[in-house]
């Protein structure tokens, strides 16, 4: 039997023994969240340091949207690649971030969204006010 068959097969036994009704047998398989930690929507301006693919040094404004402690989610104007090490300045403060480019997606013609991911934890990258709890849904409302 192949996995994918196994995979099926065993969603609809779950489903006939928890007594969910035809509709929701035919919905989306709901997908665990795979961060390592939770994110926070953000608006963040940035300054992003990197390398075009041609080797010449750029640098140009960005926006966090969001982020945990192990990188974020930004919109850029310059084009990067999955693999691509930057450097992210928090225009908010003096924090400073190496990081590296992890997915890529076109917003527009003009910008992309693009993940990234920390060396290692560094929430205080983003200024979030309070370091996250399990039961917190969002940041603190305090100033930073």
């Amino acid at each position: 039997m192949s996995r994918i068959y196994e995979a099926l097969k065993s969603a609809q036994d779950i489903r006939l023994k928890t007594g969910a009704s035809d509709r929701d047998r035919l919905g989306g398989l709901d997908m665990p969240d795979r961060r390592r930690s939770k994110r926070w929507g953000l608006d963040v301006p940035l300054t992003v340091y990197g390398r075009a693919s041609s080797g010449s040094p750029f640098y140009q404004k960005a926006e966090a949207v969001s982020g945990n402690a192990n990188g974020g989610l930004i919109v850029l104007g310059a084009p990067v690649q999955e693999g691509q090490d930057l450097l992210l300045i928090n225009n908010y403060s003096p924090q400073e971030q190496l990081c590296r480019v992890v997915h890529v997606r076109s917003r527009d013609a003009e910008t992309s969204e693009v993940g990234v991911v920390f060396p290692s934890p560094h929430l205080e990258f983003w200024k979030i006010p309070t370091a996250p709890r399990a039961s917190d849904e969002t940041p603190s409302d305090e100033s930073s």
